[in-house]
C-alpha cells in the first residue's frame, strides 16, 4: 500500500496538478468574489458529473469484456492490478471532486441568494482545493484512457498468442 501511495504521489498527473494549483494559488488574491466562485463551481460540478458518468461506464465496459485466460495472461506482468489501481484511484478522485463541486455549489448559492446585500467574498483555500481535485482528476482520466489504449493493445497481442497457440495444435 505504501508503495502505491507513493506511486500516486509521484506520478506525472498528481505533479502536475499540484504545480499548477499552486501557481494559481499565488496568483489568485486572498479573497475570491463568490459570484466567480460559483461560476466555477457550476462548470466544475457539470464537467466532472458528464466525466465521471462516462469513466464509470467505461470501466465496467473493460471491466466485463475481460475473460479469464486474458486476466491471467496481464496478471503475468502485473498489468491487470495496476490498471485497476489507477481506475479506481480516478473514479475516486473524481468522485470526491464532484461531491465537493455540488457541495461547494450549493453553499455558496445559498449564500448569495440569502444575503443579496453587498458583495460577497470566500477564502481561496476552497476554489483552490477544488481546482486541485478537478485538474487531478482531469489528467488521471486521461492518463486512465491512455492506460485502455494500452490494455487494447495487450489484448491484441493476447489474440494473435493465442492464435498461434491455436494453429500449431
Amino acid at each position: 500500500m505504501k508503495r502505491r501511495i507513493k506511486s500516486l504521489i509521484l506520478c506525472w498527473d498528481f505533479g502536475a496538478s499540484f504545480l499548477l494549483n499552486l501557481l494559481i494559488f499565488y496568483l489568485l488574491p486572498d479573497y475570491i468574489n463568490m459570484k466567480f466562485a460559483l461560476s466555477f463551481y457550476n462548470v466544475a460540478m457539470t464537467v466532472l458529473s458528464i466525466i465521471f458518468s462516462l469513466f464509470f461506464t467505461a470501466m465496467a465496459i473493460i471491466m466485463s469484456s475481460s475473460d479469464n485466460d486474458f486476466i491471467e495472461f496481464l496478471e503475468e506482468s502485473n498489468t491487470f492490478t495496476e490498471l485497476l489501481w489507477s481506475f479506481k484511484i480516478t473514479l475516486l478522485s473524481l468522485f470526491i471532486s464532484l461531491i465537493l463541486s455540488i457541495f461547494l455549489y450549493s453553499i455558496t448559492s445559498y449564500w448569495l441568494e440569502t444575503f443579496t446585500e453587498g458583495i460577497w467574498l470566500q477564502n481561496k483555500i476552497f476554489i483552490s482545493f477544488l481546482g486541485f481535485l478537478f485538474l487531478y482528476g482531469m489528467l488521471a482520466t486521461w492518463f486512465c484512457i491512455m492506460d485502455t489504449l494500452k490494455f487494447s493493445m495487450y489484448r491484441s497481442i493476447y489474440l494473435s498468442k493465442k492464435k498461434e497457440e491455436d494453429n500449431k495444435m
